[in-house]
């Protein structure tokens, strides 16, 4: 990928892990001046001195950055590292987040993003793809670590890179966990390490799959492969991993290559071909009950399970091989986790004179009845459950 102008002045928004670190580095190597603006409590403590002009923004402010960038003159910006998906229900916009979330169908990661991305270029700045001096760290298809796939193995990644392709459409997830042509984990709002952890440990070998959607906007949310993913997958008993070729970064590509070939974990990266006849993307549901019916209609169509669960626009949890108790648990702890945060940061706005919707609840639709078992899951869960057809 050749770089706009030598001339640039690169605006890096940094926020946790390997990503801001090798971004700021490689444009450094190329000759570009850059700037950094670290999102608090997410950057690393290291990022400032990587830099001559650096700041601190809280999650959730648009317009500070952007005037920061203004003032030391960066004509291109590039987002770098992980936000929690969390930040999604608790972050604290300023008043111009607020205008643009206000005029949003759904809140998810891919609205928000895009949000931010077109109200940077309203401002003079071009948001570049974030593999963008990330070249070294694309790999090309092929085997890279840990003992070579056999047959098998190659036969059960090309049916979980298709299946997780799927999955990566309707923007629930870019990571699953298959063994042969069955879908035992799906990612969703879990993360790819929380995926691993419910998708490993299993009496038979599985595979994790991890693909970008078909048209993915490389700006925001590009797969990335790290020494985190290696260490979980060494706790899950998960020993392969296979991903999307020359648009997932590697990092840290010496360390986890003798990490693989230590722990017997085989690595590695193939083309995803697009199917004969892409399906639709799901676009922007109006409401949760829809999307939820909406997932959960797709799911089932493509065998993997019967149920999902949404959370103000988010898949929290899908159906899989673990069964319907088990997707309503998971998605229950992780709003568990999420709760207090989100009633605070609501009643926050309401004392301040902010007045927002109260936090939404979950909700469950299935494409077949539930058991007594599922529905008093869902109650202990607090999810709202819609009713079936058949009901």
């Amino acid at each position: 990928m050749s770089h706009p102008e030598k001339d640039m002045v690169l605006g890096v928004i940094a926020c946790a892990g390997e990503f801001p670190r090798m971004v700021i580095a490689g444009a450094q190597r190329a000759g570009v001046r850059v700037v950094v603006a670290g999102m608090r409590g997410a950057v690393g403590k290291d990022i400032p001195g990587m830099v001559e002009t650096y700041k601190s923004f809280r999650v959730g402010a648009i317009e500070a950055p952007a005037r920061f960038f203004r003032e030391h003159g960066v004509s291109h910006v590039m987002l770098a590292g992980q936000i929690k998906p969390a930040c999604i229900y608790t972050m604290w916009p300023d008043s111009t987040a607020r205008r643009l979330l206000g005029q949003l169908d759904r809140r998810n990661a891919h609205t928000i993003f895009t949000a931010v991305c077109d109200f940077i270029a309203t401002h003079g700045m071009q948001v570049l793809p974030s593999i963008t001096f990330m070249e070294e760290h694309l790999p090309a298809p092929g085997h890279l670590a840990g003992p070579a796939p056999t047959p098998e193995q190659l036969d059960e990644a090309r049916f979980g890179l298709a299946q997780a392709r799927e999955i990566a459409r309707l923007d629930i997830g870019q990571s699953i966990i298959v063994h042969g042509h069955s879908v035992v984990c799906v990612e969703a709002y879990k993360g790819t390490n929380e995926c691993l952890h419910a998708g490993g440990h299993r009496p038979h070998p599985v595979t994790l799959c991890k693909v970008t959607k078909p048209g993915h906007d490389m700006r925001f949310d590009v797969p990335c492969i790290g020494m985190g993913t290696i260490r979980n997958a060494i706790k899950a008993h998960v020993n392969h991993i296979v991903f999307e070729a020359h648009r997932t970064i590697l990092f840290q590509r010496e360390e986890v290559v003798k990490l693989c070939n230590e722990s017997g974990i085989t690595l590695h990266a193939m083309e995803v071909p697009l199917p004969a006849q892409d399906g639709a993307d799901p676009g922007h549901i109006p409401t949760d009950a829809a999307h939820a019916a909406a997932m959960a209609a797709e799911i089932d169509a493509l065998g993997i399970g019967h149920c999902a669960v949404v959370c103000d626009g988010v898949v929290i949890a899908v159906d899989d091989a673990d069964g319907p108790v088990k997707c309503i648990r998971r998605a229950g702890a992780y709003m568990k986790r999420l709760r207090f945060a989100r009633f605070i940061n609501w009643l926050c706005r309401v004392l301040l004179g902010r007045p927002g919707t109260p936090p939404a609840p979950m909700v469950l639709a299935s494409t077949r009845p539930l058991t007594p078992e599922e529905q008093k899951a869902a109650r202990s869960a607090g999810i709202q459950v819609l009713p079936t057809a058949t009901d």
